[in-house]
């Protein structure tokens, strides 16, 4: 959604996208106040509403599906009630309550006071949900959890009818690779990144924050762009470079911040796929609706138009002419295998509620079953070896205290 930074942002081209009309694209400067979810869905709502107007068909491509969540249930957030104009929605709320800028220690142990529902719920280190938490209660007036209480018995009270996609008719497609076959395709995709130019970007970013530091502007870099894998990253070899290392050195940086933005890569893509097991099943399943997902195979590339833009567009036809859709697992046999797998991921991501800390390891856990898994590990069990041999090391003789108790009689020793 940002404004320049095509590379970064790995923006489709003007070329790719073949004179479609395509929305929300490069509408965000880097001066603009970073769109909080809320605002997200306030536009994307209004931009499909009018799609429709004209009898087309919305796609929304993603992504961020934390955004997407947004887009697709009713209830996914809690927002003020008088937040209607935009000014109300992207205001820095921490200017108002400083202790969002603050420690996560101090945020919790606040939350603790004013919502403990919410703060028993979340790891003592989860920053983001803590903060979330707390920001609703200062907003609001209202403990979170009371929110969320409310919204789920309004839900249960609704007629089933009812209890659908806040907009009409969402399908859902999942295009799904194989795990070693995208990690490499998601090196591939660094690497060309480097080769069009990051770089530049890089640096050109780079000298856009260090411009507002300089003017005294306060910059969050915990929100929008500032958290785009492919800068962040690459913060090494930018502060090597304001210190004027050799261009050997540089070069040695490039590549290890490289490995790293490739590692990031790696790694979002596969909380991705969690998300949609952890996350998106569940809610479709609660909303009766998880038949309108489906699996696309993008695993062999060769094979792409055959198993992702022929069943897609197949399924879609379907879809609008309101027939019969098949069952998602019965599509192909890598559907019926993510679909399986996902199923009992979001089963076992429930687990049982627990709060426990481990004091060896200072954790704190929140289900019965990372608990257990906690205790095995073998971490925990070489800081408990480690303690336990640390316990049984007598502590030092006092040199006087043996004396005294040499000299004194029996049983008289006062030491």
């Amino acid at each position: 959604m940002y404004r320049g930074l095509p590379i970064i942002t790995n923006k489709i081209s003007l070329e790719e996208q073949r004179s479609i009309p395509h929305h929300l694209l490069g509408n965000i400067s880097l001066n603009h106040e970073t769109w909080v979810v809320g605002v997200f869905k306030r536009e994307a709502s209004r931009i499909i509403q009018e799609i429709r107007s004209r009898g087309r068909v919305p796609i929304v491509v993603g992504g961020t599906h934390y955004y997407t969540n947004a887009l697709l249930f009713r209830d996914s957030l809690v927002e003020k009630e008088n937040a209607s104009d935009e000014g109300a929605m992207v205001q820095d709320n921490s200017v108002q309550h400083p202790i969002l800028n603050g420690t996560t220690d101090a945020m919790w142990e606040r939350l603790k006071e004013v919502d403990p529902v919410m703060a028993d719920r979340w790891h003592p280190n989860d920053r983001r949900k803590i903060r979330r938490s707390l920001e609703i209660f200062l907003t609001t007036g209202r403990p979170a959890s009371e929110i969320y209480a409310e919204q789920q018995s309004r839900k249960r009270a609704e007629p089933a009818a009812q209890q659908d996609f806040s907009k009409p008719g969402a399908l859902l497609f999942w295009v799904h690779s194989e795990s070693q076959v995208l990690k490499n395709r998601l090196d591939r995709r660094v690497d060309k990144m480097l080769d069009r130019g990051l770089m530049d970007e890089v640096t050109e970013i780079n000298g856009y924050l260090r411009s507002k530091l300089k003017a005294g502007e306060q910059v969050d870099l915990s929100r929008g762009i500032w958290q785009s894998i492919g800068f962040k990253e690459f913060q090494p070899y930018l502060e090597a470079v304001e210190q004027g290392a050799d261009v050997k050195e540089l070069e040695k940086l490039k590549l290890e911040c490289l490995e790293v933005m490739k590692t990031a890569t790696r790694r979002y893509a596969k909380y991705q796929t969690k998300w949609i097991s952890k996350q998106m099943l569940p809610l479709l399943e609660e909303e009766g609706d998880q038949e309108r997902l489906y699996v696309l195979d993008s695993t062999d590339v060769t094979r792409y138009s055959e198993h992702v833009l022929d069943k897609a567009a197949s399924l879609t036809h379907l879809f609008l002419d309101g027939d019969v859709m098949p069952d998602p697992p019965s599509v192909s046999d890598a559907a019926n295998n993510v679909l399986n797998a996902a199923a009992k991921t979001a089963v076992a991501a429930q687990g049982t509620p627990c709060r426990k800390h481990c004091s060896t390891c200072e954790t704190t856990l929140l289900t019965e079953e990372s608990w257990q898994k906690h205790v095995r590990g073998k971490a925990h069990r070489r800081k408990a070896r480690h303690e336990k041999q640390t316990a049984l090391v007598p502590a030092p003789y006092n040199e006087t205290a043996l004396v005294e108790i040499e000299t004194n009689p029996a049983g008289s020793s006062q030491n």
